[in-house]
C-alpha cells in the first residue's frame, strides 16, 4: 500500500508540472507570430502589444519583397474567370492612397465592345420581353413593323428569364432558318451577335452583372455603352422594363437612354401640317431601374397613362409605322413590341411569322426524339403521332384570383385531354402514339399519363442542352407539336397559340382543345 501511494503522488506531481510548464509557454509566446506570418496583417492589432523585433525585421523583409515582386501592371490571364478574380483584386484601394475604388484601372487586353452598322443601311431593333414564346410574339411584331418601314431588323437574342437556371443568350440561328425566312418574307434580318460581338471577357463581365441583379460594379460600368430607346407602350416611362430586357441589357453592356418616340403629325387650321419632334427625354440608370425627371417624382414608377394618351404613347401597330415612316435617324429601337395591338387581325403572322421555320438541325433533333420515345410512329402509323401540350406550371398565375369553374377551364383535368385523345384516334381510325410536352412536376400527373400509354418528354434525360443549348428543350417541343399530325393543346398558353397557328398554316389542321364549361380565358 505505501508503494501505491508514492506512484499517485508521484504521477499527481507530475500532471501538477506539465500544466505549470504549458502556462508559462503560453503566456511567454507571443500569440500573433504565426497569423503574422501568414497574413500579413499589422493595422488590425493595433490595440494588442507589438511583437518582438526580430518578428518586425521579419515583416519588413516580406513586404519589401513583395513591393519588388508586383507588377506594375496586370499581367494577361487567358483565363476568363481569373480575369474578372484579377480585375476585383486590383480594384480593391491601396494603402497609400493613390488610386480610389470607384476608379478602377481596366486592363489593357478587354478593350469596350464595339456595335458595328452598315452606314448604307437603316435598322430597326426591339427589347424582347418573358417567356421564349412571348419573345416570338415581340419578335412578330417588330418584324411587321421593319418590313413596312424597309428597315432591317435587328434580331437579339433569346434570353434567359428569372425562372432559367443559367444565365444564357442564344442566338436566333440556331434554331431558325434565317435565309428561308428572308427569301418567304422579303425582311432582311441581322443578329445581335454580328452588329455586337462580346469577347469571353465581355460575357463573363456581362453574366456577374446579371448575377448581381444590377449593383454597381465598375468594370460593368467601365464598358457599358449607351443604347437610345424609343419608348413604346409605355415601357421605360410609365411601365418598368422587366427581368428579360435588363437580362439582355446587362448581358450586352448596354445603358438605356430612352426618350420619346417621334409625334404623330397633325394639320394645323391653316391646312398646313405639324411636324412633330421626339419630344421629351427620358433618363435610365446604368442598371436599368428607370427615372422621369419630369413625371415620375409625382407619379412614382407605376404612374398610369391617361386615357386622352398626352403623351403620345405607341399602342398600335400602325401607329408605330406611321410614327417612324419619315425618321431619318439610322436606328430605330422599340422598348416594347409585345403587347403592340392589331385591330386588323394577325397581320404580323401572316406577313412575317409564319415564315420562320426550324432549321434542319433542330427538325433532325426532334425527329430522333420521336423514334426514340414512340418507335411505332414509324413501324405501325406511317409516321404519325399526336402531340399534346400540357401546360400545368406556373399558368395557374392568370387564373388564381378566379371562380372554381374557370379554373378548370385554365387548367383542365387529364380525362378532358383525353378525350380529345380519343377523338384524334378515332378520326384518324388507329392508336396514334401521343408525345407529350410539359412543363408539370406531378407525380401523379406523370403516373396518369403512363397508365393512359402517353409518352412524356423529359429532356433531362437527353443530351438536348448539350447539343442544341439551353433553350433547345423548348425548341424541340415546339417543332414536335408544329408537326404533329394531330396537335391537342392548352387554350391559355401563349406557346400553345403559336403551336396551333403552325398547324393551321404549315399543314392546314386545325388543332384540338379540351372541353371547357365557360367562355373564359385570361388575358396575356
Amino acid at each position: 500500500m505505501p508503494g501505491l501511494r508514492t506512484r499517485r503522488l508521484l504521477a499527481i506531481g507530475a500532471i501538477v508540472f506539465s500544466g505549470v510548464l504549458l502556462l508559462h509557454l503560453f503566456s511567454t509566446r507571443n500569440p500573433l507570430e504565426i497569423d503574422l506570418r501568414l497574413n500579413d496583417i499589422t493595422s488590425s492589432y493595433n490595440q494588442r502589444p507589438p511583437p518582438p523585433n526580430h518578428i518586425q525585421q521579419q515583416l519588413q523583409q516580406q513586404q519589401q519583397q513583395l513591393a519588388h515582386q508586383r507588377p506594375s501592371t496586370p499581367e494577361p490571364v487567358s483565363d476568363p474567370e481569373n480575369v474578372l478574380k484579377h480585375i476585383q483584386d486590383r480594384s480593391s484601394p491601396r494603402q497609400d492612397g493613390s488610386r480610389k475604388p470607384q476608379d478602377p484601372i481596366l486592363p489593357n487586353e478587354i478593350p469596350k465592345p464595339k456595335t458595328t452598322l452598315d452606314p448604307e443601311v437603316k435598322y430597326l431593333g426591339y427589347l424582347m420581353y418573358g417567356g421564349l414564346t412571348n419573345q416570338f410574339i415581340a419578335f412578330q411584331s417588330a418584324a411587321f413593323v421593319a418590313l413596312k418601314l424597309n428597315r432591317t431588323l435587328i434580331l437579339p437574342p433569346f434570353i434567359t428569364t428569372n425562372h432559367d437556371k443559367e444565365v444564357a443568350a442564344q442566338r436566333w440561328s440556331d434554331f431558325f432558318d434565317l435565309d428561308r425566312f428572308t427569301r418567304l418574307s422579303g425582311l432582311k434580318v441581322v443578329e445581335w451577335h454580328d452588329i455586337r460581338p462580346l469577347s469571353p471577357e465581355h460575357v463573363q463581365i456581362g453574366i456577374k452583372q446579371v448575377r448581381s441583379h444590377g449593383r454597381n460594379n465598375p468594370w460593368w460600368s467601365k464598358l457599358a455603352e449607351t443604347l437610345t430607346i424609343h419608348v413604346t407602350f409605355g415601357f421605360g416611362d410609365s411601365e418598368n422594363i422587366h427581368t428579360t430586357e435588363r437580362n439582355f441589357l446587362r448581358q450586352f453592356l448596354l445603358i438605356p437612354r430612352y426618350v420619346r418616340p417621334p409625334r404623330v403629325r397633325r394639320a394645323t387650321t391653316e391646312g398646313e401640317e405639324e411636324e412633330g419632334g421626339e419630344g421629351e427625354e427620358y433618363i435610365e440608370d446604368e442598371m436599368g431601374e428607370g427615372n422621369n425627371t419630369n413625371d415620375r417624382a409625382q407619379g412614382g414608377t407605376k404612374a398610369v397613362l391617361s386615357k386622352d394618351n398626352k403623351k403620345g404613347d405607341i399602342f398600335f401597330l400602325d401607329e408605330a409605322v406611321e410614327r417612324f415612316a419619315e425618321y431619318k435617324g439610322q436606328v430605330v429601337f422599340l422598348s416594347h413590341t409585345y403587347k403592340l395591338k392589331d385591330p386588323h387581325g394577325p397581320r404580323s403572322w401572316r406577313d412575317v411569322g409564319q415564315h420562320m421555320h426550324f432549321n434542319d438541325k433542330v427538325m433532325d433533333y426532334a425527329r430522333r426524339i420521336i423514334r426514340h420515345r414512340a418507335p411505332e410512329v414509324i413501324t405501325e402509323t406511317d409516321g404519325k403521332y399526336i402531340a399534346m401540350h400540357l401546360r400545368r406550371g406556373d399558368i395557374w398565375m392568370k387564373c388564381r384570383t378566379k371562380s372554381a369553374e374557370q379554373m378548370m377551364d385554365c387548367i383542365p383535368p387529364l380525362g378532358h385531354y383525353a378525350e380529345m385523345v380519343d377523338q384524334a384516334r378515332n378520326e384518324e381510325g388507329k392508336r396514334l402514339p401521343v408525345l407529350v410536352t410539359t412543363d408539370s412536376e406531378s407525380e401523379e400527373d406523370f403516373s396518369t399519363m403512363a397508365r393512359l400509354g402517353w409518352k412524356r418528354l423529359n429532356h433531362d434525360l437527353y443530351t438536348t442542352e448539350q447539343e442544341l443549348g439551353i433553350f433547345g428543350p423548348a425548341m424541340v417541343d415546339a417543332a414536335i407539336l408544329a408537326e404533329a399530325d394531330f396537335m391537342i393543346g392548352t387554350q391559355v398558353s401563349t406557346m400553345t397559340r403559336i403551336a396551333a397557328r403552325r398547324q393551321l398554316t404549315w399543314h392546314g389542321h386545325e388543332p384540338l382543345y379540351p372541353r371547357t364549361t365557360t367562355s373564359w380565358t385570361p388575358e396575356d
